[in-house]
């Protein structure tokens, strides 16, 4: 069983015959949604306050905001403890060359429905990336709903129950994990990422909407957004978003879904990349990329628009043949998914 862990930390293997993906229909979420994601077996054994600065175009001068924190101070403790949060605790992982005279990016990962952000780490492979591309991590676990499953609270269509007490305020939850991960840890605060999958993703998309204060770059897997485009309101900072989504998806259909109420791919990322000033009359396709390492080739087609707010990118990555679990994932494939979340920057 040793060999499970570690062929689910390197994409790169075979492991196929060695992941088990039970779906199961969520029991408390719009009844014609079936919300399913990855479960994995696992080894048994194994606050601050926002301000703003300016920022300078070539013609515009731009106020983005500034979340401080200890970096500012120089009281980051050098041996912090890796976990944030009394009421909901997360894990957290930082380089094992950490050091207080270094300002790392911020990832928050969200995990799909009804695992944990353990599992989702690794089937991302984002602990041991915490090394080599140097960020600090964050994994929450959602709520765990009466039937025992986790769920973040994204949108009417994912993954919540209908009653008042499944109406957790996880935009809130995630927005005092951003603020405590920047007191507690060295942070550069300018580049702070939310990744998701599946209902992670549509969680994610939904920070892009209510926390672009704070959040600087999304990447969503599998997710997608409102069905009403007015529920995400204009953000007030750009955000930078790329959507991953395979066009084998059954689960989240790559065409969205009126019966279920969520858009497609193609609109989802259209929607934000109007929301961060892109030009959506004219996207380019550049060469692709391999990203599903279980399909032969460069499978990933990338659709980018241009002309977006200064240091703003609205991509969306078309995993051709992909369905809703793409595994294994390609080493440079991903690496590339982690450079674009973490090199997004306020200020670039």
């Amino acid at each position: 069983m040793t060999d499970l862990t570690l062929t689910i930390i390197e994409p790169a293997a075979t492991i196929r015959n060695d992941v088990i993906n039970l779906y199961r229909a969520p029991a408390r979420i719009k009844p014609s949604l079936a919300l399913l994601s990855l479960l994995v077996v696992l080894i048994a054994s194994a606050c601050s306050n926002t301000d703003t600065f300016a920022i300078s175009g070539t013609d515009t001068t731009t106020v983005v905001p500034y979340l401080s924190g200890c970096a500012d101070t120089q009281s980051c403790a050098s041996n912090p403890t890796l976990a944030i949060d009394d009421a909901r605790p997360a894990e957290v992982s930082i380089p094992s060359d950490y050091n207080t005279e270094t300002l790392y990016p911020l990832v928050i990962l969200l995990h799909g429905f009804g695992i944990n952000g353990v599992v989702q780490s690794l089937y991302f492979g984002l602990n041991t990336r915490v090394d080599t591309q140097q960020f600090v991590l964050v994994t929450p676990d959602g709520t765990m709903n009466e039937s025992g499953r986790r769920y973040w609270n994204a949108t009417p269509s994912c993954c919540a129950g209908p009653d008042e007490e499944d109406q957790i305020n996880d935009v809130a939850y995630i927005r005092g994990l951003i603020e405590k991960a920047a007191a507690n840890y060295s942070i550069d605060t300018s580049r702070v990422g939310v990744i998701g999958h599946s209902n992670g993703g549509f969680m994610s998309l939904r920070m892009a909407c209510e926390a672009s204060d704070l959040v600087t770059s999304v990447v969503s897997l599998a997710g997608s957004t409102w069905e009403d485009a007015a529920s995400c309101r204009p953000a007030e900072y750009p955000v930078s978003v790329l959507a991953m989504h395979g066009n084998e998806d059954s689960l989240i259909p790559y065409a969205g879904s009126v019966m279920r109420g969520f858009p497609s791919a193609t609109e989802t990322i259209a929607r934000f990349a109007g929301l961060a000033g892109c030009d959506i009359s004219d996207p380019s396709m550049p060469e692709n990329i391999d990203v599903d390492a279980s399909i032969d080739g460069a499978e990933t087609e990338i659709l980018r628009y241009s002309g977006c707010a200064p240091g703003v990118d609205a991509e969306l990555w078309t995993m051709v043949g992909s369905t809703h679990v793409p595994v294994p994932y390609a080493v440079e494939g991903m690496n590339s998914v982690v450079d674009w979340m973490i090199r997004h920057s306020r200020t670039n």
